[in-house]
């Protein structure tokens, strides 16, 4: 069993899942006056969806290259 740690916007995890029960992982984009808000939304086995806040990016290129981040993160 390989325990990945779910980082937040801050770099720090909020949850501990197994790698084995991730079943997918999308990114969830809200265009606002001036920033992109980013969360990731996770499907755990056995579990409802996960939103994680990823912040606040200042165009979509940007917000895009958080969730890049964010994946990579996960699969270390």
């Amino acid at each position: 069993m390989q325990l990945i740690g779910v980082p937040d916007a801050s770099g720090n995890p909020t949850i501990w899942i197994n790698a084995d029960h991730l079943v997918s992982v999308a990114p969830i984009m809200r265009t606002g006056e001036r920033t992109i808000a980013l969360e990731a939304e996770l499907k755990v086995d056995g579990m409802p969806l996960l939103r994680i806040n990823l912040g606040e990016h200042e165009d979509r290129a940007a917000a895009d290259d958080a969730f890049r981040s964010f994946l990579a993160q996960l699969q270390q």
